[in-house]
């Protein structure tokens, strides 16, 4: 239970480093911003399907545990770090395509840690 929790407290640290918007060098006008929304949309297709094919091996390889889960009543845990996982690897790849197209990811402030309550 304890390498759970942390390993759900990596993948939440992760999340917060995941770029959010991106810039491109240039004058910023509207063929920038169709330019960016092509972009972004191939990008997102492109990441959903990698994201998704790896997704159904994860899948497949975790359902031959998944009794054993279930019997214990840890599924839910499971499932939620499964939907994160998946995320934490679209929002990073969508980031790896935009940057390969030329965008930069926009500076934003720092990462707000939260707050413990142990």
């Amino acid at each position: 239970m304890k390498r759970a929790l942390i390993v759900l407290a990596a993948a939440l640290l992760v999340v917060g480093c995941a770029p959010k918007t991106f810039t491109k060098e240039g004058k910023q006008d509207a063929t920038m911003a169709e330019q960016y929304a092509r972009d972004e949309g191939q990008c997102r297709a492109q990441a959903k399907n990698v994201a998704g094919q790896e997704r159904n091996i994860e899948d497949q390889r975790r359902a031959v545990f998944s009794g054993e889960r279930d019997r214990f009543g840890q599924q839910d845990l499971y499932r939620t770090m499964d939907n994160q996982g998946y995320q934490n690897n679209f929002d990073r790849l969508v980031a790896r395509c935009m940057e390969a197209r030329g965008w930069t990811p926009k500076k934003t402030g720092p990462i707000q840690m939260p707050k413990l309550s142990w």
